[in-house]
């Protein structure tokens, strides 16, 4: 498990050149920057890799005789999954690299000249002809990025444990869990990037690889709920690696014959050699526990003594609090060690194999041009018109800027905690007079913590309020009681379904008084008043939709889509989700209805069409935008103008300002455009509010459309400043695709009726 690391910690790192001489693989920190020359200012924290403007390449059809049978395991993702095995294979084979050119054809730096057995297939490459690739060419980057991607993996080979290009882990831990039972080891995740002028680019990010050292066995026999948790291979005693999620428990003893492949586990382990027949005989001789795991592309019977856990941060918490406490601590990275630690991984990778690329441990901001963004401008507006900088000085100085029509209020609470739920109350309303939204009506109902029926019934004497009030016991106490279950997701299912907004409160915050405003900012925009809006939003955009469609790519269908819109000054007008059904895909139809929808809605609040939209698509646009942009293009009429953008939370090289001496936290709103193509890189985050660490940049990439790349940066910036949950502190996404993601959350969740068209934000 990689974990992004975003706190200063008093760690001494140990210089990369001592641990080479201990013939350590490992780049743990290092003098930054020592003897080179870098002016003071802002950094994108990319390394620069070398010129790859053109690159000769063999060019390769595959010859199947027979041909693929589609129904096929090994062919089940299609003739471009089983490409991409071929081309592993070869690639393994020559150590030099080999890509995938479409269904059945590879580029390859060297020759392949050898026929390959690939499951029950012979496969032969046919030489079409050498080809030059060229970084100008919008088809031809991709191939070469990969193709540059694999050769950084092989100049890593044998130094570090290299899953993937994303997932590079040193092999000694960088700490460890006093009681042995777990691991962290330094993760660095690369981005290599081929600009369009043959500059090439390597974004190298530092995490944290949490691993645990005993098996899944011993998860389950020390009571822990296995079901749903991930776990690896111990490639320690299991010769193939792989990762997936405990369905359930299996019955199926490991000597048992399997119908369905006509052996018992142990037979077919034996038979291909994946265990050690010494590991074999003493499972063989014992009981060993059994599941059923989900590896994404096939479901199958594994042994749990053959599996570790990989551990979320919540099941560390579960079985080590201690642990995870200091993991919490020690793997938080002031910009200075962050760099400093991948500056000297950077050293580590030398020159490449094969292309002979080095890359020079600095920073460089080539082919980009720096963006930065006012932040410190009064642009969020309040009661009568007031704006002010942030939404805390602007609600304590002004008050909302529109309180709900009606705002009756249900408070219900644990009779155990009838007292401090009070109190707790007390200060709540107080901060709503405050704000100028005092509730029309506020009533209070005790409930006893038991069974779920008992919750059902309190849940129902909501139905005739305008939102709710609920105290619930925290998961860490609950835990220690089987007998007593759970009111939240309860008091969620029931009041989402009957529309009654909700406010959900944790016994161990009631005397947090620094989320009284939070919760009073929220408890407002859930019931139909608005915290605040966006005094000025760059461009013309009348409206934007934030779009989240939910994609499984190990089966390649849609899960599930919603949206919502929002105004150019920030208010949610509404937002819809619908979920897959069984046997069904998500298509471009099903997106375009969602945005229809949400579009009257507009028309129906504004009394007008929109003249320009904005839509943001969280993560990458699987669907085909070609034919998404063309069906929007037939409401021309409608709607004359449309942007399509890309919103990528991960993966992006991080923002530091050098200060001359070392690098420090950049300016939130400092962004990075890009000089050639469509994309840019923008701070959401930093000072001067006091964030602990690296600031996580987010990833715009325009798809389509007339706005510039600079305003659409701004734009997602300032609506970054809008989420009304968050009232002294930005937030790193832009309320379109956030949102859009928190409601599809609680649709999944059953919070909220699947495909109900809905009002404000419920799910805030």
């Amino acid at each position: 498990m990689e974990i992004g690391s975003d706190e200063g910690t008093d760690d001494e790192f140990v210089p990369a050149s001592s641990m080479r001489k201990t013939e350590q693989p490992t780049a743990d920190g290092g003098n930054s920057l020592t003897g080179q020359l870098l002016a003071p200012g802002n950094y994108l924290l990319h390394f620069p890799l070398g010129d790859l403007s053109t690159l000769d390449v063999y060019a390769y059809d595959l010859d199947v005789p027979g041909g693929l049978d589609p129904t096929d395991d090994d062919v089940q993702n299609g003739a471009l999954g089983f490409t991409a095995r071929v081309a592993a294979n070869y690639r393994y084979r020559s150590g030099a690299p080999v890509t995938a050119n479409g269904p059945l054809s590879l580029y390859a730096v060297e020759e392949l000249t050898d026929e390959l057995s690939v499951g029950d297939y012979t496969v032969r490459p046919e030489r079409r002809d050498t080809e030059t690739l060229a970084a100008q060419s919008f088809d031809d980057r991709e191939p070469l990025c990969e193709l540059v991607k694999q050769d950084i993996k092989s100049a890593l080979n044998g130094s570090y444990e290299v899953n993937a290009i994303n997932s590079i882990v040193e092999h000694s831990p960088h700490f460890s869990a006093p009681s042995g039972d777990f691991t962290a080891s330094r993760e660095y995740k690369c981005r290599v990037w081929v600009d369009p002028d043959g500059t090439v680019l390597c974004g190298v990010d530092v995490g944290f690889h949490l691993a645990s050292t005993f098996s899944a066995a011993e998860y389950v026999r020390r009571g822990y709920d296995i079901e749903g948790v991930r776990v690896e291979h111990d490639t320690e005693v299991y010769a193939n690696s792989a990762t997936g999620t405990v369905a359930e428990l299996a019955d199926t003893g490991y000597t048992d014959r399997v119908p369905e492949m006509g052996s018992s586990i142990a037979a077919y382990h034996r038979d291909h050699g994946y265990v050690d027949p010494a590991v074999i005989d003493s499972l063989t001789a014992g009981d060993p526990t059994m599941a059923r795991i989900d590896y994404g592309s096939a479901t199958g019977l594994q042994v749990l003594e053959l599996c570790r856990v990989v551990p979320s941060l919540d099941q560390l918490k579960r079985v080590d609090a201690d642990f995870h406490s200091q993991f919490q601590r020690r793997t938080r990275l002031a910009p200075k060690q962050r760099f400093s630690a991948a500056s000297s991984f950077v050293e580590s990778i030398g020159t490449t194999p094969a292309l002979g690329l080095t890359l020079e441990a600095r920073p460089v901001n080539d082919c980009y041009s720096e963006l930065a963004v006012n932040t410190g401008t009064n642009n969020l507006r309040f009661r009568a018109d007031r704006t002010a900088s942030y939404g805390l000085r602007g609600l304590n100085d002004y008050g909302v800027y529109q309180r709900p029509e009606s705002f009756d209020l249900l408070a219900v609470y644990p009779d155990q905690q009838e007292e401090e739920s009070q109190e707790f109350l007390r200060l709540l309303i107080t901060t709503l007079n405050d704000y100028g939204a005092d509730p029309t009506r506020l009533d209070q109902e005790a409930y006893t913590l038991g069974s779920e029926f008992e919750y059902t019934h309190v849940a129902s004497d909501a139905a005739e309020y305008d939102g709710v009030v609920a105290v619930v016991p925290d998961p860490d106490w609950l835990a220690q009681y089987p007998d007593i279950a759970d009111p939240y997701p309860e008091f969620k299912r029931q009041w989402g379904q009957a529309k009654v907004p909700s406010q959900m409160v944790l016994v161990s915050n009631l005397d947090e008084e620094r989320y009284q405003a939070n919760i009073a900012s929220g408890l407002v925009a859930k019931c139909g008043g608005i915290p605040w809006r966006i005094h000025d939003v760059p461009g013309d955009t009348d409206v934007f939709i934030g779009l989240d469609v939910t994609y499984d790519l190990d089966t390649g269908l849609h899960r599930g889509a919603s949206a919502n819109v929002v105004l150019a000054d920030g208010t949610i007008l509404a937002s819809q989700t619908v979920s897959q059904q069984a046997g069904e895909t998500f298509e471009v139809d099903d997106v375009v209805d969602i945005i229809k929808t949400l579009l009257k809605v507009y028309a129906s609040e504004e009394n007008r069409s929109p003249n320009h939209i904005v839509i943001h698509r969280d993560g990458q646009f699987y669907l085909d935008v070609d034919d998404l942009v063309d069906r929007l293009d037939r409401g021309g009429d409608l709607i004359p103008k449309v942007d399509l953008v890309e919103i990528r939370k991960s993966g992006n090289p991080r923002i530091a300002n050098y200060t001359g001496d070392a690098f420090e936290v950049a300016n939130k709103g400092t962004g990075f455009v890009s000089n050639h193509t469509d994309h840019a890189y923008l701070a959401t985050t930093g000072k001067p509010e006091r964030l602990p660490g690296t600031p996580q940049p987010i990833q715009l990439i325009k798809r389509h459309g007339s706005t510039d790349l600079q305003t659409l940066t701004r734009q997602a910036y300032w609506l970054s400043e809008a989420h009304v949950g968050s009232v002294s502190r930005s937030t790193r996404l832009p309320i379109t695709t956030y949102y859009a993601d928190l409601c599809a959350d609680h649709a999944r969740k059953g919070y909220l009726l699947n495909g109900e068209l809905i009002r404000g934000v419920p799910y805030v």
